[in-house]
């Protein structure tokens, strides 16, 4: 059995957000406490077997009480549903604690930038389609390995566009044909058009798109998987 990491990372709020990111973390053992001020959701997360401060975080002495200013806290995710709140300990923590990495939950893009602003590091907006899908795969293992790594930079993982040139290998052919890549390295997105005015086509409806040049894939990688991908991508035929 692996060992828990020693670093730690700090969930605030026991959402139903937080719950899902809460199991991804403990099957990757980290090391999880979760800070949640009601003490219904605090017992819920003991019977779950986290380790579980109750304080509010709308007080700094909480947050220095709760650990989230030492130096071993790998990450803070600040999950509460109510935006104000995470802008709030978004923005203490950060004054508190200059080089902890936080995660904060928005809800709309006039938020994002907030958040931002306020110290995060990522934002994660469940209205976002994106964030959906993640939301929905939590519990597959590849896309829990792809989650780890572009929250916590351990590894090389980037998201990368690449246009399709002229006379290339997928000018003129159907999305469908990207089946056909046997490449377990890259994980391809979607595509964006141009001549639908830049709509963007995720690669699991299922729609069997044409691919002409001047289109945009967007793939997820590592570096240098990406490199050799787009070097195979718009070679010339």
């Amino acid at each position: 059995m692996a060992k828990i990491r020693k670093e730690k990372v700090i969930l605030y709020s026991f959402t139903k957000l937080s719950k899902q990111v809460a199991k991804t973390l403990k099957e990757k053992f980290y090391n999880i406490l979760i800070v949640e001020a009601d003490e219904k959701k605090a017992l819920q997360a003991k019977e779950l077997g986290y380790e579980v401060v109750s304080l509010s975080l709308m007080e700094d002495k909480n947050i220095i009480e709760a650990g989230i200013c030492d130096k071993n806290i790998k990450a803070f995710f600040c999950l509460n549903d109510d935006n104000n709140d995470n802008l709030f300990v978004t923005l203490s923590v950060r004054n508190l604690n200059k080089t902890i990495k936080i995660i904060s939950l928005s809800s709309d893009k006039q938020t994002d930038k907030a958040m931002f602003l306020a110290g995060a590091n990522r934002v994660i907006n469940p209205f976002d389609i994106g964030a959906i899908r993640i939301a929905r795969l939590l519990h597959k293992p590849l896309i829990l390995q792809v989650i780890d790594e572009i929250l916590f930079k351990e590894k090389d993982i980037d998201i990368e566009e690449i246009t399709i040139e002229e006379n290339t290998i997928f000018d003129g052919v159907y999305l469908e044909d990207l089946k056909k890549i046997n490449n377990k390295d890259i994980i391809i997105l979607g595509i964006q058009d141009k001549e639908l005015s830049d709509k963007f086509i995720f690669f699991s409806t299922g729609i069997n798109h044409k691919i002409d040049a001047g289109d945009t894939l967007v793939v997820l990688g590592k570096f240098h998987h990406l490199r050799k991908f787009r070097k195979e991508l718009n070679r010339i035929i």
